[in-house]
This record gives structure tokens, C-alpha cells and sequence, in this order.
């Protein structure tokens, strides 16, 4: 009787909201799942989270920095040889004034949000190849709405867009999968600053949850390997 490969995920910004939901729905998939994340404590947590047969390892990293994805690449090279699941969950967030000189803020933006998801997919290519894994990429809704205050992120969400359409006709000759997922106003700590900063009275029943997302998720990877989704647009049927 021939035993089944355990699948092996990998998920950025797997400590909290949707990254975290993600690992530990994929987990409860039957997935070994390697959690990254840039701070070393709430890393350790997350992991005690999953159980001890689904997770794969941790690695710190701060995305933001080129020479950190690059040692996280020579660890995930170690490690993880086959990847069927690729997620980018780990995201900058911020806002902009008009007439404000904030090339810090904007370069950190770029850096984690289009430049680490683009080296770590390039970087995992074979390992991606080797299982004709899927990569999926957690963009935003704000790729639809005008946004207020938030120049820089709203390019650095429609930058993310545009890799994804091209890194898809690249990854699939490989016959590798993937999807861009962009979540509307999810209950996760990234959104209570948003409504503290807008002036709003905090409300997360009337948000999507990380684990309807996760589900979203789910559903993408186990379709039948001879169709692809591209895109998936969520929002909450609830008004904001």
C-alpha cells in the first residue's frame, strides 16, 4: 500500500490574524506547515498553537530586509525540498499625508509588501516545481477603493497585483499554481489600529473573520489541479 507524501505549506506573517488562521486551518488539513514571522516570542506561540505533527519548523525573519530573506531561503532550501503550498500573508501597513517626505515608510512598505513575496516565490522555485505547488498571495481590498491617507500602500497593493499576473504565466509552465486573495475589512489587530485611526468605534462582528478567509484558502488548494482561480475578491455582507 503506497503512503501519502504529508504535503509541506509555508505562510509569511503566520503569528497573528489571517497568517495565522491560514497555518493552523492548513494544519488541520493534514499539512506540515512552516511558520515565518518577525518577532521571535509571538513566533514560538503561534507554533505552540498547531500540533506538534503539523508543523514543519519556524524561521524569524523581517522580510524587510534582503539579507534575512535570503538566510530564510537557505534554511527553507534545508528544510523543505518539496513546497506544495506557498502563502504570503505578511504585510506593511501605513498611512501618508499629503505633502510628507516619508521615503523610509514608502521603502519598508515596498520592501515587505511586492519585494519579499517576489525574492521568496523566485527563491522557492524548485521546491515549488518539484511538488507543482501553489502560491497564493494575500493582497487587499483597497486594490478597489480610492483609500484616504494611504497612497503608498494602496501602490504597494496594486504593484503586488501586477507581479502576481506575471510571475502566474511564468510559475505555470512549471505547472505551478497562483492566486491573488484580496480580503476585505478583516477582524485582525491590523484592523483595530485602522478604526482606532479613523475614529471608529472598534466593531469585529461586522468584519470578515481570518478563519472565513482561511477557508477561502482551503477551497483554492484543494481544487482539482487542472483549473486554476486566479482571483478571489471577500468581503463581509455586513455594512462597515
Amino acid at each position: 500500500m503506497r503512503v501519502r507524501r504529508a504535503r509541506t505549506a509555508i505562510v509569511t506573517g503566520a503569528t497573528s490574524g489571517i497568517g495565522a488562521a491560514i497555518a493552523a486551518a492548513l494544519a488541520g488539513a493534514g499539512f506540515r506547515v512552516f511558520l515565518i514571522g518577525r518577532d521571535e516570542t509571538r513566533l514560538a506561540r503561534a507554533a505552540r498553537r498547531l500540533p506538534r505533527r503539523g508543523l514543519a519548523g519556524t524561521a524569524r525573519a523581517d522580510l524587510a530586509r534582503v539579507s534575512e530573506v535570503r538566510q530564510l531561503l537557505d534554511t527553507l532550501a534545508e528544510c523543505c525540498p518539496r513546497v506544495d503550498v506557498l502563502v504570503h500573508a505578511a504585510g506593511e501597513y501605513g498611512w501618508t499625508q499629503p505633502g510628507e517626505l516619508a521615503s523610509p515608510a514608502f521603502e519598508t512598505l515596498f520592501a515587505v509588501n511586492v519585494r519579499a513575496p517576489y525574492l521568496l516565490t523566485q527563491g522557492l522555485l524548485p521546491s515549488l516545481a518539484r511538488a507543482r505547488g501553489q502560491v497564493i498571495l494575500i493582497n487587499s481590498s483597497i486594490v478597489r477603493s480610492p483609500g484616504v491617507g494611504v497612497a503608498a500602500f494602496k501602490a504597494t497593493q496594486h504593484a503586488l497585483q501586477g507581479l502576481t499576473d506575471s510571475l502566474r504565466q511564468d510559475l505555470n509552465r512549471r505547472r505551478i499554481r497562483v492566486t491573488s486573495l484580496y480580503p476585505g475589512r478583516t477582524a485582525t489587530p491590523r484592523m483595530r489600529r485602522i478604526y482606532a485611526h479613523e475614529g471608529r468605534r472598534y466593531q469585529p462582528a461586522g468584519l470578515l473573520s481570518p478563519r472565513a478567509v482561511a477557508r477561502v484558502v482551503l477551497a483554492v488548494i484543494e481544487l482539482s489541479d487542472a483549473a486554476e482561480i486566479t482571483d478571489v475578491h471577500l468581503r463581509s455582507l455586513r455594512a462597515y
